[in-house]
């Protein structure tokens, strides 16, 4: 089964995005690059390791306070829902 024209220039840019991103990975992909040879040098637009466990870890903090905040400042009224968790305890219930 062959690919699709939108397949075959979705590869196509896959590939040319390869080459611009990571011309190592795309050197050792194609065969011209050996596992044990020098890597080539990164270009501007590459990514370090160092850099994507940074945004790593600020998107961590991120989505810990975005939990915090809406846990301190979430609704407290249980109007219209049925759930056990939002009942008043026994003998607190206004009568």
């Amino acid at each position: 089964m062959g690919l699709s024209r939108a397949e075959r220039r979705t590869l196509a840019e896959l590939e040319s995005r390869l080459v611009r991103e990571e011309p190592e990975l795309d050197a050792m992909l194609s065969g011209a690059l050996d596992p044990g040879t020098e890597p080539l040098p990164a270009t501007a637009g590459s990514r370090s390791l160092l850099h994507v466990w940074c945004m790593l870890v600020m998107l961590t903090c991120a989505v810990l306070m975005i939990g915090i905040v809406l846990l301190i400042t979430g609704e407290r009224s249980c109007t219209g829902l049925q759930s056990t968790t939002c009942q008043r305890p026994a003998g607190t219930q206004a009568g």
